[in-house]
């Protein structure tokens, strides 16, 4: 574009293991190498770090987070990180300001209150379906019309924000980008290299559906010894989902390896991918798996599968919360390799059609218009 160069920063919680944490990196990498200005500021301390930033881009690590033993106690607390935040950005000079997930979209909303540049929020899950509680959804209602613009990562998320004036939406994509590093990930001992591989990958949440998972595969792990379900990822549903895996008699069968630095490698290694979330915004997760050329089983849940996706095309989508569904798919891939080659051919198109650099461009577009309306 021969517009000029902007200075943006780009505002999230945590660069810790998750999809719009992915996603921030991504579009940091996009803009710097289009000769952009980036600067990134965290709630966190730079030691809570998953993702790296590339050398180019500038941070501002706050360690401003904290549990709160309450929802009054929450708010306090980020009433402070306003404040905080606040300066932060005064001292970033954007020319834009750019938000990632609910919490901090608010946050950054009330911190940015009355400046001249536009100020961007990007919403990753859909409103109807998941929910930080009323305090803060009253929250969103109330600020997300003060925003520049709210951008979802799918029109399945947009649909949800409905309410909001036509002229305050727009959707742009989650670019699917796979980098394989150089390191590898030491797993379990528990992981055998001799059997077949499903993978699934994602926090250790209820959102993602692992218990639904684990229940599809229990029903048919004992008809393929030679197969093995590996679920990549952590979080607070660890132990419960390793009692549930071994009370379904999976010990064996079911390897949670923890959240892993280069999962590229092990998708490479996969013959599928399969994911039971209960909600999704544009699953980062499904989109890599694709990239790495596995067929991807996933229920069609609000919101964002469908949209990536394509049925008996590259993946297989059941309906949300269907167990027995989700088993029978599985089923179908493991005993049929001639569909499961004949999907993964298809698999790798989602780089071509979620490409980095057509996101940005997207963005850039966004921007720039936002930036001349300010100037108006």
């Amino acid at each position: 574009m021969n517009e000029d160069k902007l200075n943006i920063t780009l505002v999230i919680s945590t660069l810790s293991s998750g999809g719009a944490e992915r996603v921030l990196v991504l579009l940091a990498e996009g803009l710097i190498a289009q000769g952009h200005r980036v600067t990134v500021v965290t709630f966190s301390a730079q030691n809570s770090d998953f993702y790296q930033l590339p050398p180019e881009a500038s941070r501002l690590a706050l360690g401003i987070m904290s549990e709160s033993a309450n929802p009054i106690e929450g708010l306090i607390a980020n009433i402070q990180r306003i404040g905080s935040l606040k300066r932060a950005l005064k001292s970033t000079k954007p020319n834009v300001v750019i938000s990632f997930l609910r919490i901090t979209n608010i946050c950054t909303i009330l911190a940015c209150f009355g400046a001249k540049y536009p100020v961007i929020v990007t919403e990753h899950n859909d409103p109807q379906v998941f929910s930080y509680g009323k305090i803060w959804e009253t929250l969103r209602r109330w600020t997300y019309p003060q925003s520049s613009m709210v951008v979802s990562v799918s029109k399945g998320v947009d649909s949800s924000l409905k309410p909001l004036s036509a002229n305050k939406r727009a959707v742009i994509y989650n670019p699917i980008v796979i980098v394989e590093k150089t390191q590898s990930d030491r797993l379990p001992e528990s992981v055998d290299s001799s059997k077949n591989w499903i993978v699934s990958m994602g926090r250790l949440t209820e959102q993602k559906g692992f218990d639904l998972l684990l229940q599809a595969f229990g029903k048919i792990a004992p008809l393929f010894p030679d197969w093995q379900l590996l679920i990549l990822g952590k979080g607070e549903l660890r132990e419960e989902l390793e009692n549930q895996k071994n009370a379904l008699g999976l010990t064996n069968k079911v390897v949670f390896t923890g959240a892993l630095t280069n999962p590229v490698r092990v998708l490479k290694q996969a013959k599928f991918f399969v994911m039971a979330s209960r909600n999704e915004g544009f699953p980062m997760a499904h989109g890599e798996a694709l990239a790495c050329g596995l067929p991807v089983i996933a229920t069609d849940c609000p919101s964002g599968p469908r949209e990536m996706i394509r049925h008996e095309i590259d993946g297989i989508l059941i309906p949300n919360g269907d167990v027995s569904a989700l088993a029978t798919a599985m089923k179908s891939l493991i005993t049929d390799e001639q569909k499961r080659r004949r999907l993964a051919a298809k698999a790798p198109e989602v780089i071509q059609r979620f490409n980095l650099e057509r996101i940005v461009e997207e963005w850039e577009s966004l921007m720039y218009g936002l930036i001349k309306e300010k100037i108006q």
